[in-house]
């Protein structure tokens, strides 16, 4: 079975949604029996032996939460599951098999004709994207970046040759290589640690190096959170964030707690969604090093928007569009402002829509 990494994530917020939505007796159990998961899900992975309490633990999750949450997934039948496309975080790696479904990366691109790494079963890491096709070599450049070289890699860009120049150069034995444009590294075990896009990784002012895609991962973890843009520069002191909430998830959590709201914009600014919010946030933090946790965010007013070319058809981010279009908020949240004056579009439950001027707050966590 395969799907794209964006439904995969989708998959993760409505397991959680739904699971606080369920009864209390049904939360309990998830409660109960998704740490169980995750105990055999990691010795599973460092190929350690599970204990027979801990089978009998997961036996019984498996009947009462495991079993079930598949069913309703549509997943009951599916032996292997696979992704590609964009980086699963570990977090959504290790949540699916903590259900028990075996859930496996792949790594390629057009210029390699599809896949070129893939986890295998029995030695899956979650942070990795698996282990090079048999005849597929991958190394790192000096500055970072990994190279492939193999049967599949092409021979050219239809009619341009500038192109085919910049990313295809033969070493001295001969083999063409494939400048992916992806920052990495290969482990000991000879798993590839995919990072980012080269161009993506950022250099803060403090010399800190992070992946904007990584915290962005683990942010989207949440079922709060359905888009994140991470933010820092070479002149910048910390790492910030342009984050948008799930309208869905959100609203339903609002209407559980009796939180009133109109639309979009007005639930974005409620002070109780910022701490919602930030909560998520400041799990991220905890595992990040402390030069390159996130300072500063905020909740934007509307979602990133294909159709604006704020993202692609496949939810890629287009972050210089994002850069330029929401300089202003970027700015506010480097020069300690609480809170940013924008204008927007907002469209009623009756189809009429309106431009309104908004303040959007800025959240600060330390």
């Amino acid at each position: 079975m395969f799907y794209g990494a964006r439904l995969w994530d989708q998959l993760v917020g409505q397991v959680q949604v739904q699971i606080e939505e369920s009864t209390r007796l049904n939360r309990k159990l998830y409660e109960t029996f998704l740490p169980i998961g995750y105990q055999v899900a990691d010795k599973k992975f460092n190929k350690e032996p599970v204990g027979f309490g801990l089978k009998i633990a997961y036996a019984l999750g498996e009947l009462l939460v495991f079993a079930p949450l598949r069913n309703q997934l549509g997943l009951s039948n599916v032996r292997g599951a696979y992704t590609a496309g964009a980086v699963l975080s570990p977090d959504h790696i290790r949540f699916y098999h903590a259900l028990g479904i075996n859930l496996k990366q792949i790594y390629g691109s057009t210029e390699v004709c599809g896949g070129v790494t893939v986890h295998r079963d029995g030695d899956i890491k979650f942070a990795s994207v698996g282990m090079p096709y048999p005849g597929a070599e991958i190394r790192t450049s000096e500055e970072g970046e990994l190279l492939v070289a193999g049967p599949t890699v092409m021979k050219e860009y239809y009619k341009n040759p500038e192109a085919t120049a910049k990313d295809i150069f033969v070493d001295e034995e001969g083999r063409r290589w494939f400048r992916t444009g992806d920052a990495g590294y290969i482990d000991e075990d000879g798993h590839v640690i995919f990072q980012d896009r080269v161009k993506n990784m950022l250099c803060l002012a403090n010399g800190e190096i992070f992946s904007p895609q990584f915290i962005e991962g683990r942010l989207k973890f949440s079922p709060y959170i359905k888009d994140v843009m991470a933010i820092g520069a070479e002149d910048r002191d910390y790492v910030t964030a342009l984050i948008v909430m799930d309208f869905a998830n959100v609203g339903n959590w609002a209407e559980r707690s009796g939180l009133g709201y109109t639309t979009f914009i007005d639930l974005s600014q409620k002070q109780e969604v910022y701490d919602l919010v930030q909560q998520a946030v400041e799990d991220v933090n905890e595992n990040l090093p402390p030069d390159g946790r996130i300072r500063r965010f905020v909740l934007m007013h509307k979602e990133f928007d294909a159709d604006e070319e704020e993202m692609t058809r496949s939810r890629k981010l287009k972050r210089n569009v994002l850069y330029d279009k929401y300089d202003d908020i970027i700015i506010g949240m480097y020069d300690g402002a609480e809170q940013v004056e924008v204008r927007a579009s907002v469209q009623y439950q009756d189809g009429s829509t309106s431009v309104m001027e908004t303040a959007v707050k800025i959240a600060t966590l330390y």
